[in-house]
């Protein structure tokens, strides 16, 4: 009795080698990743302190740009004020969250100037106005605190 015995054809052996290939060099490469990043890792528990002989760098924080708000009351009118304030631009973590607030430090300075009227304002000062929206702000963040604020812009329509 005659055997018969089938093989696979030639280009399928070498496309299944090249395959055995191919996951054994990306097996290669986790591994090795893996091995750097263990050994670059700083150990669990260790956060390196700032440096205290670093200087502060600040950096003055005007994404808010200029806003236009109607006051409230029977008559309104549009206050248009623009803030700034410094932070530290050495802090990462709270330039983050400073950039990701942009548009709640927009609503608490509308809901402020949109709580007030035409009148009202007007008897306030510049300094009552800005440690109101200090304090308002300062309520909102977790990273950081803003020491100061600044009113660049400040005019009532």
């Amino acid at each position: 009795m005659k055997r018969i015995e089938e093989r696979p054809p030639q280009t399928a052996i070498i496309v299944y080698k090249v395959l055995i290939a191919i996951a054994a060099v990306l097996a290669l490469i986790l591994i090795i990743g893996t091995i750097y990043g263990l050994l670059k890792r700083r150990p669990s528990g260790s956060v390196t302190p700032p440096d205290a002989n670093a200087a502060i760098e600040e950096n003055i924080f005007t994404s808010l740009g200029k806003m236009r708000i109607p006051t409230a009351g029977s008559e309104p009118e549009t206050v248009i004020v623009s803030i700034a304030f410094p932070y530290n631009k050495n802090d990462r973590p709270f330039s983050e969250e400073l950039a990701s607030r942009i548009s709640w430090f927009k609503t608490a300075i509308s809901d402020y100037f949109g709580s007030l009227t035409a009148e009202e304002i007007e008897t306030m000062d510049t300094s009552t106005i800005n440690q109101e929206l200090l304090q308002r702000f300062n309520s909102g963040l977790r990273l950081g605190q803003i020491r100061e604020l600044y009113i660049t812009d400040f005019m009532r329509l």
